[in-house]
């Protein structure tokens, strides 16, 4: 929590061109006067074969103007303790293309804020239960580490929300379903 008693929000992009998913919750949290709002965007690479990572890429340069950047290198999220982190990258180490520096794993950012928020970066068509290819492909993004770790998952739609509490129950067992439920919500942002 900030040190005047307000609340304290961070997000946590990493590549511009998908900074629209955070946007709109980033406007709510800039017009609530009780919050402090930080945009870091956060360093990130591109995998070599071998899974190693290359050189690193940082794009802060790139967002609007309107957006006031802090530098992810100034922050102090062990002693600023923020009471919510939005992030928009799940997949931490599990990437085979790219990956966010790994202090910005979502292993990592749960010790840091009471809150850690999930905002997917896209937006898929509705996916129907009898749908066998989108629930398959499900996998490959429901599953990821921050999704899973995340305190609170905001999705695009209610039928959105009950594909992945669907998919998430069948994958950790149905004695998960209530965690899911409480988890996964429609996001008032889009």
């Amino acid at each position: 929590m900030s040190e005047n008693n307000r609340k304290e929000v961070v997000f946590l992009p990493y590549k511009a061109s998908a900074w629209n998913s955070l946007e709109p919750a980033w406007r709510a949290a800039c017009a609530d006067p009780e919050w402090d709002v930080y945009v870091i965007p956060v360093p990130y690479y591109y995998r070599n074969l071998d899974g190693s990572l290359r050189d690193m890429q940082y794009e802060g340069n790139l967002f609007p103007d309107s957006v006031t950047i802090t530098d992810y290198n100034s922050y102090d999220f062990p002693n600023r303790h923020p009471d919510v982190i939005l992030i928009h990258n799940p997949y931490d180490d599990c990437n085979l293309t790219t990956s966010v520096h790994p202090f910005f794993y979502s292993k990592n950012l749960q010790q840091y804020t009471e809150k850690l928020v999930y905002i997917p970066y896209f937006i898929t068509d509705e996916i129907e239960p009898d749908d066998t290819r989108a629930v398959y492909n499900m996998r490959y993004y429901v599953s990821a580490p921050g999704v899973i770790r995340a305190d609170k998952v905001l999705v695009q739609s209610e039928k959105m929300r009950m594909a992945y509490i669907d998919y998430l129950t069948t994958f950790a067992g149905e004695d998960t379903k209530d965690v899911w439920t409480e988890k996964i919500v429609v996001s008032p942002f889009r």
